[in-house]
């Protein structure tokens, strides 16, 4: 199996991988409706800042919303 890409297509370290996974993961939790508002407020806090280093390294490309 190859290894994943980053936007210009250098591959993956093993730290980048963990990065766009953690972000992928607050991702999810920051739609999740069932958390108390802190909660989702700062689990979507948090999805923007890993959002911002993911980006900056030419991991993701996509908007970090979280409406």
């Amino acid at each position: 199996m190859a290894e994943p890409n980053d936007l210009l297509q250098r591959p993956m370290t093993e730290e980048e991988r963990e990065l766009v996974a953690i972000y992928q993961r607050l991702k999810a939790l920051a739609r999740n409706p069932a958390l108390p508002p802190c909660a989702l407020m700062n689990a979507r806090q948090a999805m923007v800042m890993l959002w911002n280093a993911c980006n900056d390294l030419a991991l993701v490309h996509e908007e970090p919303g979280c409406d």
